[in-house]
């Protein structure tokens, strides 16, 4: 075994020093042009694709020589058990992948932790980590897809890929890799036997089906989706590509002007003063904004959510977060020296903020349940509005005239203009008449005697969302609000496209929104909700129920099919049809995929033309 894995390491030592040199360069190269390590999520989940993308390559080649049937049985009659000779191999490649990927990346942090003033937190050592693990975790895919020799077992890939998409802690996602790692580990070795065209039985076909169920689930939803929608913009009416929306629609809402948008919400209302208000809205100013937070940064968070920098234009100091300390890290722009803290109470301040703030327009800082204003004279940080939990903030202040406008999960709240330095005295708020995951907009129209308040809900609808309305209320000149006016907005696309994730596989949509119930990733509930539940509590009109039956029914059939004929047990066959009738059409590609038809064979009496064809 010891020579194996030195034989494996040997082989591919040169492709490894020049990847680990060239990986080393370029991320130093990169971190001189920007701080690598504060980056936003995007580009950091675009390098890890790479990653992983060059872990499958490896795993590709690697195992593409030895599927030569004289190497295959060359590698496997050795004096070794096959779990000593895959394990040799696999240490070998996870030496590899450590030495070119994770030491360079070590590097990279050691030395910006080291060398220079950067902000280096424990969570970007975590990264490093967490960056070997999928890595490996993209070879152990590749060397399944080689042995299986089934072009659509790529499809195990989209589980390492699920991953990247879950900001929440670096520590709480180190037990995900793990298992996602050792399942891999195991449906790999299932495919690394000598016979390498026959299907995985037992556990070790249970592991194999997981991963593969869930990328046929994604790639038939993202897929079927793309298709639709292509096939909309060839046809000149996709409601998002056209030069006029559909009318009545969510669209049409989202594109209209304030004015329009008030006169068509008032088309139903019937107070006598409904008129009056025609009249007003068309002169008058309008305000217009949206909640432009959704979800908030969690402490060690592997990936950036957003960028958590300020900048002292008049001190020269970049002031840059730390997830350790909950501080802000003063740098000086000029000569990249320390210049001290920025807490809770301004800067020199050591009291560590009671969350991870988001820098907002202007000098706002929003914490979930607090806003923060820093002052540019003095660099003192006060408090300009604190809430109650669960209520939490979703934007920062709407400066309208002498009113701010801030919204909540819970409400709309006005207050009037403070003083430089003080706390925001609310003047009214309007619960929302709807879920804040819904909303889309709101409009502001002032009146002689008080304020049209116009609440555009349906953002969520396109991706099964039920509520989409506008809904327009009349707030007083002592500030008490009652709705006037309540239309409902039509659906611009059909009901089986906006919950299309669910009757393809209702078991597994529910399985893939599990993650986002149970982490801690910072999104903003909606009311007296605990978790963010969703995707698993949405109402499904009837023809989405049918349409799901159905294709666990057709599915079912088309598992039927396939195993006409099949050599497999009793046992077998009814796990398979009962796994196609309970996870659709999912279960059936990976049916397709893991179990082999019976061949055909031709009769003497088929025509030549036939047997020519064949041959």
């Amino acid at each position: 075994m010891r020579e194996l894995f030195f034989s494996e390491c040997r082989h591919f030592r040169n492709a490894a020093l020049i990847f680990a040199a060239a990986h080393l360069l370029l991320q130093l190269f990169v971190n001189r042009l920007f701080d690598l390590l504060q980056l936003r999520y995007e580009p950091h989940m675009i390098a890890l694709a790479v990653y992983m993308l060059a872990a499958l390559a490896f795993a590709m080649v690697q195992f593409g020589a030895y599927r030569q049937p004289s190497r295959w049985l060359w590698l496997l009659h050795r004096p070794l058990a096959r779990l000593a000779i895959f394990g040799a191999i696999a240490a070998a490649s996870g030496a590899l992948i450590v030495f070119a990927v994770g030491l360079p990346a070590l590097l990279t942090v050691l030395c910006t932790d080291w060398l220079s003033t950067r902000v280096v937190d424990a969570r970007h050592y975590l990264l490093v980590l967490e960056l070997v693990l999928l890595t490996m975790t993209a070879w152990l895919a590749g060397s399944y897809v080689s042995l299986s020799g089934r072009r659509s077992a790529i499809l195990v890939l989209l589980l390492p890929l699920l991953l990247m998409g879950h900001l929440a802690s670096g520590y709480v996602m180190l037990a995900p890799s793990a298992l996602c790692l050792a399942l891999l580990v195991y449906i790999a070795y299932g495919a690394f036997k000598p016979d390498r065209t026959a299907p995985p039985s037992g556990a070790a076909l249970a592991a194999t089906a997981a991963p593969l169920l869930i990328g046929f689930y994604l790639a038939l939803t993202w897929a079927g989706s793309m298709m639709y929608q292509n096939g909309l913009m060839l046809a000149g009416v996709h409601p998002l590509n056209r030069a006029l929306s559909p009318a009545g629609g969510f669209t049409e809402s989202t594109r209209s002007e304030g004015p329009a948008l008030f006169l068509r919400g008032l088309t139903s209302a019937t107070d006598p003063q409904a008129l009056q208000w025609r009249r007003q809205v068309a002169l008058t100013g309008i305000v217009n904004f949206e909640p432009s937070i959704r979800q908030y940064p969690v402490r060690h968070q592997l990936g950036n959510l957003d960028t958590l920098r300020l900048t002292d234009e008049a001190r020269h100091i970049e002031w840059t977060f730390s997830h350790d300390a909950m501080l802000f890290m003063g740098r000086d722009l000029y000569t990249m020296q320390p210049r001290g803290v920025l807490g809770a109470k301004g800067m020199g301040d050591h009291a560590p903020f009671s969350a991870v703030p988001l820098p907002g327009d202007g000098p706002y800082l929003l914490l979930a349940h607090e806003l923060m204003a820093r002052d540019a004279t003095s660099g003192a940080v006060h408090s300009l509005l604190k809430l109650r939990a669960p209520e939490t903030l979703a934007r920062e202040p709407m400066e309208a005239g002498d009113v701010w406008y801030v919204i909540t999960n819970l409400r709309l709240i006005a207050f009037a203009r403070p003083a430089p330095g003080a706390a925001l005295q609310e003047t009214y708020s309007i619960a929302l008449p709807q879920a804040f995951s819904s909303l889309d907009r709101i409009d502001i129209a002032a009146l002689l005697d008080g304020a049209l308040v116009s609440f555009s809900f349906g953002g969520d609808m396109i991706t099964g969302g039920s509520e989409a309305s506008q809904v327009i209320m009349l707030v007083d000149a002592a500030g008490h609000a009652r709705e006037v006016a309540r239309r409902e907005l039509a659906h611009d696309f059909p009901a089986l496209f906006e919950h299309h994730d669910w009757w393809v596989s209702p078991v597994l949509h529910h399985l893939l929104a599990l993650p986002d119930a149970l982490l801690d990733k910072g999104r903003i509930l909606d009311r007296a909700k605990t978790r963010y539940s969703n995707p698993l509590d949405r109402a499904r009109p009837d023809d989405v129920v049918i349409a799901a039956l159905l294709a666990a029914l057709l599915s079912a059939l088309g598992g039927y099919y396939w195993l006409r004929g099949a050599r497999v047990t009793v046992l077998r066959r009814a796990a398979w049809l009962a796994a196609c009738l309970l996870l659709g059409p999912p279960a059936l590609a990976c049916l397709m995929v893991l179990q082999a038809r019976p061949p055909v064979f031709l009769k003497s009496s088929t025509p030549a033309a036939v047997l020519l064809a064949a041959s």
